[in-house]
């Protein structure tokens, strides 16, 4: 997958009906008018808790952090945090915590070895049983297709064992624009995982990334490729189109290249202002970008999502009947909120 680490927690748009049916309902009482998101709430980060506190008529559905992998055998580490789930509920927002294996090989364990993926299996539905939880977020990542179809038989247990217990899941993959068995995001067979989970999370982002030369991230075109993909396919109302609502930093100097930054939104702005420069709207990409020069003589590109970048791509989702997201609560534009399509 092609995000920034540690892995922060994305805002996801979601309308009244499969996962966030409940808060849905509750939004409506409130007189909500918007469609609700959904969203990755970084458990670890004190301002994503206060972000969904601020916008809780906006929100339906929240991922936090909890749960993970330890190399080398993928056992499950984490553990709730009583003052964001208790928080969210009483905000009547629908919980389904993150279980995140974000190394390749780790994850080609838990899903190929008897012993690992039994118990990974046995642990993830022991998790779901908490009371204050309606399902889990599942995030397996950097494998490779070679390990398609053990994802997604994996991806059928477990959502049998969870809908056994009267429980949601919801499976996060890499956005595409189309079916490629011979790319490494051949990992996720979305016709199969759309078939048993109740919704498959997109991330429709990486087109540029930490490791790759400056470029934007989120490119409206690219964008557009990955929801006309998603239309295309059967069950394509269980796709969430995420969209990601950081930033990235790259020194462009040779010598220098590759090597991006993560930023938060509101970082990034101030680092355009302590560099003296205003950045502008690239019109293909739809994107914010500006240069500056470091204080070693380094030149720099930045590239990022502000609120009106984000909401075009949530209502080419909207056009095509997807629900739609965002990554992370905290520090992102806060005007997103009053911006949101209605429809």
């Amino acid at each position: 997958m092609k995000r920034i680490a540690p892995l922060a927690a994305v805002a996801l748009g979601l309308l009244s009906t499969a996962v966030g049916a409940p808060a849905a309902r509750a939004a409506k009482r409130h007189g909500a008018s918007r469609p609700q998101v959904q969203a990755f709430l970084l458990s670890s980060a004190p301002e994503s808790l206060r972000d969904l506190k601020a916008h809780a008529a906006s929100i339906g559905v929240v991922y936090p952090t909890y749960f993970y992998c330890e190399a080398p055998g993928g056992q499950i580490v984490g553990a709730d945090v009583p003052a964001i789930t208790a928080g969210a509920r009483a905000l009547h927002k629908t919980v389904m915590p993150r279980f995140s294996c974000q190394e390749g090989t780790t994850v080609h364990t838990l899903l190929t070895e008897p012993a690992a993926r039994t118990r990974t299996l046995a642990g993830l539905a022991r998790i779901a049983r908490d009371p204050s939880y309606q399902g889990l977020s599942l995030d397996l990542e950097n494998d490779g297709a070679a390990d398609r179809d053990a994802l997604s038989t994996f991806v059928a247990t477990l959502a049998q064992r969870l809908h056994a217990l009267g429980k949601k899941l919801t499976v996060v993959v890499d956005g595409v624009t189309g079916e490629d068995l011979g790319h490494a995001t051949a990992f996720y067979d979305d016709r199969a995982l759309s078939a048993v989970a109740d919704s498959v999370f997109v991330l429709a982002w990486g087109a540029h990334w930490e490791g790759s030369a400056p470029g934007p991230i989120a490119p409206l075109s690219y964008v557009e490729g990955v929801v006309d993909y998603l239309i295309s396919l059967p069950n394509a109302s269980r796709f969430v189109l995420g969209e990601p609502m950081y930033g990235l930093d790259w020194p462009e100097q040779e010598g220098h290249a590759g090597g991006g930054t993560a930023y938060q939104y509101a970082s990034i702005l101030g680092l355009a202002r302590s560099v003296g420069t205003t950045p502008t709207r690239e019109p293909l990409s739809g994107e914010m970008t500006f240069t500056y020069t470091n204080a070693q003589g380094v030149a720099h590109r930045v590239w990022y999502l502000d609120a009106h970048a984000i909401v075009a791509r949530m209502r080419i989702a909207r056009a095509h009947g997807l629900r739609v997201g965002v990554w992370r609560l905290g520090s992102e534009d806060q005007t997103l909120w009053s911006s949101l399509p209605r429809r």
